[in-house]
């Protein structure tokens, strides 16, 4: 537990400071671009993302999962994923003009066909970076995702600034594709990774055939929204509906985005002990669901200062959205953990069944309801949500065996953490006039108030959580001092030179 801290203490730190940077380059050009140009970047990047998964196929899953990884088995999976990424780069490439034609935009081929490039970085960052998770060296990870940030934002607020509209987020990726697989293979400094073998690939196949299908369809599930208005509505629609959903993203992204990095390792870790997953997954949601629950509630009531606080007044349209797709997150506490323990578990081949249920029946539900406008998309997002959560149940429970009355005795405190928490916004909207349009200082105060509760309610229910942060304080505290006398012994033997020089 203590190797997992400090991974989660890491993995967090390096999180937040690259989504520090990811929101600081989209509040700039939220004032610098249109919806309809946000629009390109979203259809643009939902066809990478497609192609990603296909090039990745798994393997860096496979590198971090495998209980007995040898040399061949790592080379394996790089040449894998090198051909696989020319392959996906060539047909991505290929592929722009029909989908150019398709949305009836001449200015999607020319990005689409400079993404393409980013996918060939892939390779050469990929496995490095796997094997550091696999290791929990998760110091490493956190310097290759920051300085991939940091380039990608740089290069592209600074194209949007000269002009370059919604191309600046092509060559930002491509740039900050081109930073990760550098540093990774400068920190990591085995050079025999990239030595192509065929050794073990039947292994790498067979876990990758289902690893890749699984993220293929959980993308295009994704995706479903943004290339279903494109197409009914247009590029302002799926704008507008992005940045809804990057709103709503905020309580995971913020509070969660230390913890999917290390559940993959962690819970491979638990299985090559021989001990059993379902204390890890109960706690986890307990976990989750006490910052989840409480920070969705609270944006669905503080929607529109946020939106105008991030976005700009041009965004105001999405506030309604927003409040509809928050609210419907509340439901999606099981799929946090699903694909990490279903994979840990050896249940690869049922994550790409359950995403194949979800992509069929929720965009069913979501194709039927763009053709009613932006909010219908939303509620039918939100049913869509709730399938998911309830086909992630039936799957974890084929692997670890829990019934209702442990799931609900995993989720009780939360809900009354979120409760609490909620009380604070819900007393300022009335006392308002039940007018949901709060200043923006009044809603920062009003944040500030729902911390508060949040952090007496947890330590007045005893919540598991308020041990877990105890324990990561003094794990801040320790690595504090610890860099303090780092500092301390290299400014003695700085002064201990100075002296032998004189």
């Amino acid at each position: 537990m203590v190797g997992v801290r400090q991974a989660l203490l890491l993995t967090a730190a390096e999180r937040y400071v690259v989504i520090s940077v990811n929101f600081l380059m989209i509040a700039v050009l939220a004032r610098l671009l249109t919806p309809e140009e946000f629009g390109f970047s979203v259809i643009g990047a939902a066809t990478v993302a497609l192609a990603e998964c296909l090039r990745d196929f798994g393997v860096s899953g496979y590198i971090v999962q495998q209980r007995h990884l040898t040399r061949h088995g790592t080379q394996t999976a790089f040449c894998v994923m090198l051909l696989l990424s020319i392959l996906v780069a060539a047909a991505v490439w290929f592929a722009a003009g029909p989908m150019a034609s398709f949305y009836n935009k001449d200015g999607l081929r020319f990005y689409l066909e400079v993404t393409a490039l980013s996918l060939l970085a892939g390779p050469f960052s990929g496995p490095p970076l796997a094997l550091m998770r696999r290791d929990m060296d998760f110091a490493k990870v956190a310097m290759v995702n920051v300085a991939s940030g940091v380039v990608t934002a740089a290069v592209t607020v600074g194209l949007a600034i000269l002009g370059a509209t919604y191309m600046s987020f092509a060559w930002g990726a491509c740039a900050g594709a081109l930073a990760a697989a550098i540093l990774a293979v400068a920190l990591r400094g085995e050079l025999w990774i990239f030595r192509p073998s065929l050794a073990d690939w039947r292994d790498t196949l067979s876990f990758g055939a289902y690893a890749s299908a699984t993220g293929f369809l959980s993308k295009i599930y994704e995706f479903v929204p943004s290339l279903l208005l494109g197409r009914i509505l247009d590029f302002t629609a799926v704008g507008l509906y992005s940045r809804a959903a990057l709103v709503c993203q905020l309580p995971d992204k913020c509070l969660l985005t230390g913890l999917l990095p290390i559940a993959l390792p962690a819970m491979a870790a638990e299985v090559r002990a021989g001990r059993s997953l379902k204390p890890v997954y109960l706690h986890g949601i307990t976990y989750i669901t006490a910052v989840q629950w409480p920070a969705l509630i609270v944006l669905a009531f503080l929607a529109q200062p946020i939106v105008l606080l991030l976005l700009g007044e041009q965004w105001g349209a999405i506030t309604p959205l927003v409040r509809i797709m928050a609210l419907g997150l509340l439901l999606s506490f099981p799929t946090v953990l699903a694909y990490p323990l279903l994979v840990a578990a050896g249940g690869v081949r049922d994550t790409m069944l359950g995403s194949l249920i979800v992509l069929v029946l929720g965009g069913s539900l979501m194709t039927a309801a763009a053709f009613f406008g932006l909010f219908a998309m939303a509620f039918g997002w939100v049913a869509a949500v709730a399938l998911q959560a309830g086909v992630s149940l039936y799957f974890l429970r084929r692997h670890i065996v829990f019934n209702a009355g442990e799931l609900a005795g995993a989720l009780r405190k939360s809900a009354i953490v979120a409760a609490a928490s909620s009380a604070v916004p819900a007393l300022a909207v009335a006392l308002n006039g039940f007018d949901f349009h709060l200043p923006i200082p009044v809603a920062i105060a009003v944040g500030a108030g729902a911390v508060l509760v949040w952090a007496i309610s947890l330590k007045w229910t005893d919540h598991p959580l308020h041990a877990e942060a105890a324990l990561l304080l003094l794990a801040i505290r320790r690595a504090a001092a610890s860099a303090r006398g780092m500092a301390a012994r290299w400014s003695m033997r700085r002064r201990l030179r100075a002296r032998g020089a004189d």
